[in-house]
């Protein structure tokens, strides 16, 4: 939760000194908000809400064909039923928690004179600054007799997951407001590669909806 305060105090202060300066020498020129869910659900995982905060800059703005480059904090949840945690244990009933700075880039294609329609694809990395699962482990460890001796231990761990890079797609929508514009933009964002597999696999998929204003 930390890392969401840091980063809205950041965009703020970015937005406070981009008042007394011209829209176009300040390099980030659109600001979002974001609610996120995951899409990853199966018989072992649940999907869980999340949010996000990014700023951004449109190569272009004015023309058709926009290049979108921003930065973002996201925070993204799931829920595992079960997860294998060696020979001799297993956890369940776990969530977990990735934050991460994400990276995106991408094409936008705008329709329209005033209020503009618009289409967004691109790639991005999200890069796991923190993560951490809460839940329940369960152990069955030999004694020198070979029976088993089962504990079951209450976990809140920080966890090592690898980044996800993956395919972003977005549609949305840009409503003049006074020298602002109002955006819209429902995304998926798709990673490809696995941030964790050992017998149990995890991913990084989830869809957003984004509120923000832009600089005109």
């Amino acid at each position: 939760m930390k890392h969401f305060f840091v980063i809205l105090g950041l965009i703020l202060l970015i937005g406070e000194d981009s008042k007394g300066q011209d829209a176009a020498n300040f390099f980030f020129d659109e600001f979002h908000i974001s609610l996120s869910r995951t899409t990853l659900e199966n018989s072992n995982t649940r999907d869980r809400y999340g949010f996000g905060l990014g700023i951004y800059h449109s190569f272009r703005s004015e023309k058709k064909l926009n290049i979108v480059f921003g930065l973002e904090f996201n925070r993204t949840s799931q829920f595992k039923k079960h997860m294998y945690a060696g020979h001799f244990a297993n956890a369940t009933d776990l969530t977990y928690n990735i934050n991460c700075i994400s990276i995106p880039i991408g094409i936008r294609v705008n329709l329209g004179s005033k209020t503009k329609v618009f289409i967004e694809i691109g790639g991005f990395a999200d890069l796991v600054i923190n993560a951490n699962r809460t839940g329940t482990m369960h152990t069955y460890i030999p004694d020198e007799n070979n029976p088993l001796n089962y504990t079951m231990t209450v976990i809140d761990e920080k966890v090592s997951l690898s980044n996800s890079i993956g395919l972003h797609l977005g549609v949305g929508v840009r409503i003049p407001i006074s020298t602002y514009e109002l955006v819209i933009k429902p995304d998926y964002k798709f990673g490809i590669n696995k941030l964790y597999s050992y017998q149990d696999d995890i991913f990084s998929r989830y869809f957003r909806l984004n509120v923000g204003l832009k600089i005109k």
